[in-house]
């Protein structure tokens, strides 16, 4: 193999399929990246045997060819280079000379035959929406899924598709975040994928409103974006009903800014973190929020102004759970809807109707 391409364009590419790479492997050439160049293109793949990510570049093919490299050793290589073109050229004694603007290093390869291919994925359904709003429903949901690998199913999000319209739902038995889009679809069916899968495409997706395509087989997911593959398996199992666990109906409804609860809550969780249960209460009060955490370090009340409708009502919740959706709200304002003070509680975008999330309450002792 020999070829000549642009330093930027092939570090990209690295950056890309490095995600797939594992950590930890028990399989020496899983650390390595496969190199495999003809007609004017250069492939990049690289996987864990759960996501695999392939990249097409053009590169000016000498020789065409195939070699796998060590995905540390040949990123930091390509990181350190001049900003100039680079040649890559297979030598004896399994060694790649990489050569740019004077440097010259020889990189020991691993072997081709050993590489896993990837898996071919049967398009037998698909759904197609913008880069844009595939990367936003990630972003809304991701949170919320368990780490907890005693109920696998709930590690994945679930990709609900129905008609016109593709519902995420992430929930991890404390909270539950779902996001509604619109998209170009005539199936229905349900599929559930990987949170790590999920987040490293959400890390490729750019803010384009350019379309991706993703389809799905019955064992596996493949998102298609410009010169880009991602492939992962889907998880197994049933996902729980999650319309079952959204209240239909309340008692209580608080319209507030979302900017000043976020800070007020991120003020409080000060003290809620030296807590047990990283705790912070909430006592609504006619038109007035009052924020409260304390520890053995001290304690803060934080008052806001706030719109009701409804009783008065104190509630508790762990902070970590209040803050991951304010961060990932962009409404000016928020509407929190209760039933009771050990009843899940819904926080939506006030001028958004597809997005809501779900908490339950923490339980306390009142002050005496």
């Amino acid at each position: 193999m020999k070829i000549i391409t642009s330093k930027s364009i092939l570090l990209e590419s690295i950056n890309i399929v490095q995600k797939a790479v594992p950590s930890k492997t028990t399989l020496p050439i899983l650390q390595g990246i496969l190199f495999d160049a003809e007609n004017g293109k250069l492939r990049l793949t690289a996987t864990d045997l759960e996501i695999g990510i392939e990249t097409v570049l053009n590169a000016d093919v000498i020789e065409p060819g195939k070699v796998v490299l060590l995905s540390r050793i040949i990123g930091e290589i390509v990181r350190k280079l001049p900003d100039s073109d680079i040649e890559i050229e297979t030598t004896e004694r399994n060694l790649v000379c990489i050569k740019s603007n004077g440097s010259n290093f020889e990189v020991v390869t691993l072997p081709c035959n050993e590489y896993p291919e990837l898996p071919v994925v049967r398009k037998e359904k698909g759904i197609t929406l913008k880069q844009n709003v595939l990367k936003d429903m990630i972003k809304k949901t991701i949170f919320a899924v368990s780490s907890d690998e005693a109920r696998p199913i709930l590690t994945g999000v679930l990709f609900d598709i129905s008609d016109d319209k593709l519902t995420m739902v992430a929930l991890d038995g404390f909270r539950m975040a779902v996001k509604w889009n619109s998209i170009i679809n005539d199936n229905k069916f349900k599929a559930v994928i990987p949170g790590k899968t999920l987040s490293e495409i959400g890390k490729i997706l750019s803010e384009k409103e350019e379309d991706v395509n993703v389809f799905f087989s019955k064992n596996h997911i493949q998102v298609r974006l410009e010169d880009t593959v991602i492939v992962s398996r889907l998880l197994e199992g049933e996902f729980i009903n999650y319309q079952q666990i959204i209240p239909l109906e309340y008692k209580i409804k608080v319209k507030v800014f979302s900017n000043s609860l976020m800070e007020a809550c991120d003020r409080a969780a000060l003290f809620a973190r030296d807590s047990s249960n990283n705790m912070i209460r909430l006592e609504i009060n006619d038109d007035v929020m009052t924020i409260m955490s304390n520890s053995q370090s001290g304690n803060v009340h934080e008052k806001l102004s706030i719109q009701k409708e409804g009783n008065d009502i104190e509630i508790a919740f762990n902070a970590t759970y209040l803050m991951d959706v304010l961060k990932v709200i962009e409404s000016e304002e928020i509407t929190m809807d209760f039933t009771t003070n050990v009843s899940p509680s819904i926080i939506r975008p006030f001028d958004n109707t597809d997005y809501l999330y779900l908490v339950l309450p923490a339980r306390f002792k009142k002050d005496s």
